[in-house]
């Protein structure tokens, strides 16, 4: 038996915030620099951490008692006051996108000057040199388990949106051989006692009976009630950490080959890392729709080498 284990890890949840936080940021960096100085100067962002602050919710209610905290790492050319308040704001409005009942955070930002031989990369005229020796991995097509985690997906995000049910914008699935995993949040506004809770919980599942053995916050029978006034554990707990979400393929694979690095914050412009990621899964579709033949694709570039210039493996299956 073929065994495959995927989760997705949705926009509200801390470590998807954090990595949509510091794509946001490079962004940010891109345009900044490209307006101050005619280019992109050197940067990597994609060190950040959500540390969750502290909360105590009650049936109809409850109340934050220390806001979480947004600190962003990682290097940037150049960086003075203006461009950390032009970062701090894009920071502010990317949570606010995400998570719009976190009326109140933190931002710190840690971030360092750059590295002289990455500046020095980054400042080559004729050709853009990799910034680093890293890999990308991708595949292609996605399996019917894969199709049916974003159909889930889909469906928790049209409840979120139409908030009948008081779902909270963090959300984990987890398919297994075994069932579909959802833990998610509830809004204690709106929820008064356990039958309510066990109401709403029953609402979910039959929704998503469609979908298979589908159990929403397996741990209710336990006794807890996972329940947050933001919609996020962000506030009680829970941290962020850039690369602990999903891969570039929108998904954590680890049945596929997956590539452990953070695709998210990093430089637009010459991260191997990031540049191949998207690559390699742009390659499989193409060999996939030439041969028919599921395709897996691994680029490997090194630092100082053209971003172009890297080895291609490719894996074909019947």
């Amino acid at each position: 038996m073929n065994v495959e284990i995927v989760e997705l890890k949705s926009n509200g949840h801390p470590d998807t915030l954090t990595d949509l936080i510091v794509e946001a940021c490079a962004s940010t960096l891109d345009k900044y620099y490209q307006k101050k100085y005619g280019r992109v100067l050197h940067y990597n962002v994609d060190k950040a951490l959500f540390s969750a602050g502290k909360a105590k919710v009650w049936f109809g209610g409850g109340k934050i008692i220390k806001p979480p905290t947004f600190i962003l790492g990682g290097q940037a050319s150049n960086l003075d006051w203006r461009l950390k308040r032009e970062l701090k704001k894009v920071i502010r409005l990317t949570i606010n996108q995400y998570l719009p009942n976190l009326k109140k955070f933190k931002i710190e930002i840690k971030t360092s000057s750059v590295s002289y031989n990455l500046k020095s990369l980054s400042e080559q005229k004729d050709k853009v040199l990799a910034n680093d020796t890293s890999f990308g991995v991708g595949y292609y097509p996605f399996s019917s388990n894969e199709l049916k985690v974003f159909a889930i997906r889909d469906e928790l995000d049209k409840m979120i949106k139409e908030q009948i049910i008081p779902i909270g914008e963090l959300y984990k699935i987890l398919l297994t051989p075994k069932a579909v995993y959802i833990s998610a949040p509830l809004y204690p506004q709106r929820v008064f006692s356990r039958e309510d809770y066990a109401e709403y919980k029953s609402i979910i599942e039959k929704k998503l009976k469609k979908f298979g053995n589908v159990i929403f916050n397996p741990d209710f029978e336990g006794g807890f009630l996972y329940m947050n006034l933001t919609g996020s554990a962000i506030e009680c707990g829970d941290d962020g950490q850039v690369g602990r979400g999903n891969r570039y393929n929108g998904l954590i694979t680890p049945c596929r080959p997956m590539t452990i690095e953070a695709y998210y914050g990093k430089n637009n412009k010459n991260h191997t890392g990031k540049i191949l990621s998207k690559i390699a899964f742009e390659k499989a579709k193409e060999i996939y729709e030439q041969t028919g033949k599921y395709t897996e694709i691994i680029l490997v570039g090194k630092i100082g080498k053209p971003i172009d210039d890297y080895e291609i493996y490719v894996n074909r299956k019947v």
